[in-house]
């Protein structure tokens, strides 16, 4: 096993083990990336301030957060796909997350259902819902939800234009995902990840399933969400 100190590394394993599409869908923007570049200098920019001749004794970074006691002020974002990085993956995820006590938030675009999640915790989980053309969707994903005992409702305010993903374009991402020869080629070196994913309970988005034709294309999926 690797010794693992940082993010990177962590970076540097997924990397080797996910296909390509997937991986690059993870760690790839939209069009020519500048925002995920700006993000991340804005992150790197962040220092911890050092305090010193003071009381250490007792130290925490207990808080609450939306009116839930948390380990620290920190919640695990939505992630589409999770469960294609690996098999089950916002299920494992959410119960990563109950077990250190901080919040974890559900996608809209998941491959594990709001219901399969909430069948794999014991504690509330937080659900990440876009604002979609289709109210009456949105309106049945938030009641859903609500009886899953989702304890609270993150808004994705900034998808009125699609965002064109270069990368995913030029991988051919599909979901679940598409066998051509390089995909293919891709898998055969990453033979422990595809068996994980096909163990896994669903290969496609648990939480649109049944309700558009073609949810394995996702700028059609992108374009529906958007309206």
């Amino acid at each position: 096993m690797p010794v693992v100190t940082n993010v990177e590394d962590l970076r540097q394993l997924a990397k080797k083990r996910v296909a390509k599409a997937i991986f690059d869908y993870v760690d790839r923007g939209s069009y020519d990336e500048a925002t995920l570049r700006a993000n991340r200098a804005d992150l790197e920019a962040l220092t911890l301030r050092q305090r010193v001749a003071i009381d250490v004794d007792r130290r925490s970074l207990r808080t609450t957060l939306v009116g839930h006691d948390a380990t620290m002020p920190v919640a695990i974002a939505p992630t589409g796909l999770t469960g294609l990085n690996w098999g089950d993956g916002e299920m494992l995820g959410a119960r990563a997350a109950e077990r250190f006590g901080v919040p974890f938030t559900l996608s809209t675009m998941s491959i594990c259902s709001i219901e399969d999640v909430a069948a794999a915790v014991a504690k509330p989980f937080w659900f990440q819902l876009y604002v979609m053309r289709d109210r009456g969707f949105a309106a049945s994903l938030i009641e859903r939800a609500r009886a899953a005992k989702c304890s609270a409702l993150v808004l994705t305010l900034d998808l009125q234009v699609q965002g064109q993903r270069h990368q995913d374009l030029k991988n051919g991402l599909a979901v679940p995902p598409r066998l051509t020869l390089g995909t293919f080629l891709d898998v055969l070196t990453k033979p422990s990840w595809a068996l994980n994913v096909l163990r896994g309970k669903r290969k496609s988005f648990g939480n649109l399933e049944g309700r558009i034709p073609n949810t394995g294309s996702l700028t059609t999926l992108s374009q529906w969400i958007a309206g």
